[in-house]
């Protein structure tokens, strides 16, 4: 059990989300950089998809009650488990009474505590992940506050041994670098997509409103079915990436789709960031994942090596 002492701004339980509900209406949810959270869970030797705490933008302290394993990555913080530093993509081991404090995110929106058999919150439609505009999932489907206790769930890795180095850098998911790269809807041109913007502060879980040269042509339209990494154009001009919590349909027009393997940068974007869009095609986006999966192979080598 992980009870929290000081509760994060902004503190969720998240898993991969939830599938083949969309079309009953139920977006998805999950982690916003569900790359950092698999790796996590491959460093455990938990399942990719197991649950884990999201923090956004601020830190927080929370209480072993029971010998844990755990690890923390995604964005950038000065963690410390006692009076001992952490360092990011590495396992730890925590005995009851020890004290974990993660300060405010240095660089970085979303940081991931992951523990080792997961968090252990009720399944709700195959998925623990917090969805809080629906008011379910995680724990009571709210944000985590100071004085809730965290279940852990029961080991089942059959590991046989586990390095306790920090994973290498190379290994690790990118979260710098300002070009997020995407694939245009058949009917529309790249060059209206692509170019310079800035996170906007209006941004958050469900998508990120981008600021910069307004393009022609927002508009309503009728509404259809969109998902994460969806490109809309809103009346104003100024796209709006969906993101982890996108709804099931909507009514702007779509421009097209982020590629799924660099919606975990764009998560990690803090409100004025600067990111620049560029296409790619469909054939390539499709080698970005066959990549990360490469990446995910060596990452469960490394840990037996």
């Amino acid at each position: 059990m992980i009870l929290i002492q000081r509760a994060p701004a902004y503190a969720t339980v998240q898993d991969l989300g939830r599938h083949k509900f969309r079309a009953d209406g139920v977006p998805g949810a999950g982690a916003m950089d569900a790359i950092a959270l698999r790796t996590l869970n491959i460093l455990l030797g938990n399942d990719p998809g197991d649950a884990a705490i999201e923090l956004a933008l601020t830190g927080g302290v929370f209480a072993f009650q029971s010998p844990s394993t755990f690890a923390i990555g995604g964005a950038e913080s000065a963690a410390t488990l006692g009076t001992s530093k952490l360092e990011p993509y590495r396992v730890y081991r925590a005995v009851a009474g020890d004290i974990l404090t993660i300060e405010n995110l240095s660089a970085g929106r979303f940081c991931y505590f992951a523990l080792g058999g997961g968090v252990d919150a009720a399944s709700v439609l195959g998925s623990r992940s917090t969805y809080l505009p629906g008011g379910f999932g995680g724990i009571g489907g709210r944000r985590l506050k100071v004085g809730d206790t965290i279940g852990v769930g029961a080991r089942r890795t059959t590991r046989k041994h586990q390095v306790a180095d920090s994973l290498p850098e190379a290994l690790r998911p990118k979260t710098s670098g300002a070009e997020i790269r995407f694939i245009a809807r058949s009917d529309e041109s790249e060059k209206e997509i692509a170019g310079v913007y800035h996170v906007s502060p209006s941004s958050d879980r469900t998508g990120y409103r981008l600021e910069g040269a307004p393009r022609d042509g927002g508009a309503s339209v009728t509404s259809e079915p969109v998902c994460p990494g969806v490109i809309q154009l809103p009346q104003g001009g100024e796209p709006i990436i969906l993101m982890a919590d996108a709804p099931t349909i909507g009514g702007y027009r779509v421009m097209g789709g982020v590629i799924s393997a660099d919606l975990g940068i764009l998560a990690q974007k803090l409100p004025g960031a600067r990111i620049e869009l560029v296409a790619i095609s469909v054939e390539r986006a499709q080698r970005e994942l066959e990549k990360l999966a490469e990446v995910e192979t060596q990452i469960e080598e490394w840990c037996l090596s």
